[in-house]
């Protein structure tokens, strides 16, 4: 499932921003992006979002930028100060009608300030960013969660015009092959002409296109698939992705058995249309974990 949420904290002289996005993905992918001073939070990060998906691409960036004076505001080079006022009174000794160099002077000399080098409080600066990154997390949840409940109704739409299809071709196989005697028995009488058709022969003929074209087998097999799908989706357990995936993946293999099978017109619409709810099902069990 795709979700967003940015959450920012700030406490013990840090400022932390944190955005989070999930895409879908058939494994867990996650990417962190973090300055390269606080690469060390990398694994940190990486582990609450272990514990809180199981699938997907979850792209994190964070941004971290102290708060406190001290380490905000860039100082003077005290060595490299002295060295250039020690210049100027040499220079004003040199000139005796310039005048005297003052302070403003000296300021006024690029690259005399510098900025401070920060020290990172990893311990401070990691309970303020498992707060925001916390906090985030549940966002993402929340959107996710609420997403699912959409999916879910979708998915079981989706699972009873697949049962409704199934009950309509397990009907119309008896009714194949019925059509399928009296078609055969017809070309015979047209053929034979007031010859009397042989029935045993007949028989033979209907029972090796029964055998041929005979869907029991994947009939009960889709049943199957069907109610595991439906099984997981209802269950208390979070529905597993990946085995949604597989059971869709095994709907479309039993359902193209099927047509090629038969030759039936009604039956041959009918798997079409399911070949059709099964890859909208697919779709959706891309989004769950």
């Amino acid at each position: 499932m795709t979700a967003f949420a940015r959450v920012q904290r700030e406490s013990s002289g840090y400022a932390v921003t944190v955005e989070v996005k999930t895409l879908n993905s058939r494994n867990l992918d996650i990417v962190v992006r973090i300055g390269k001073n606080y690469s060390d939070l990398e694994a940190v990060i990486r582990k609450q979002i272990s514990r809180a998906f199981r699938r997907g691409r979850v792209e994190v960036s964070v941004q971290i930028e102290p708060t406190s004076v001290e380490q905000k505001a860039p100082h003077i080079n005290l060595e490299i100060a002295t060295l250039y006022w020690q210049q100027l009174q040499d220079l004003h000794a040199q000139l005796p009608a310039s005048d005297a160099p003052r302070l403003g002077d000296l300021l006024s000399i690029p690259y005399l300030f510098e900025a401070q080098k920060e020290i990172v409080d990893h311990d401070t600066l990691k309970e303020v960013l498992n707060d925001a990154l916390g906090e985030a997390v549940r966002q993402i949840v929340a959107m996710r969660t609420r997403e699912g409940v959409s999916l879910f109704q979708d998915c079981q739409d989706r699972l009873s015009a697949l049962n409704r299809e199934l009950a309509f071709v397990a009907e119309r196989k008896q009714e194949v092959l019925l059509e399928y005697q009296s078609r055969i028995r017809d070309r015979i009488k047209e053929l034979l002409g007031e010859t009397e058709v042989d029935e045993n022969r007949l028989l033979q003929e209907v029972a090796y296109f029964a055998e041929r074209s005979d869907i029991n087998e994947e009939i009960v097999r889709l049943q199957s698939h069907l109610q595991q799908f439906d099984g997981l989706l209802r269950s208390s357990q979070p529905a597993d992705g990946r085995r949604l995936d597989f059971l869709t993946q095994e709907l479309h293999r039993e359902v193209n058995t099927i047509g090629s099978k038969t030759g039936d017109l009604e039956t041959i619409q009918s798997i079409v249309r399911m070949k059709g709810e099964i890859g909208k099902l697919r779709e959706q069990v891309q989004n769950i974990e």
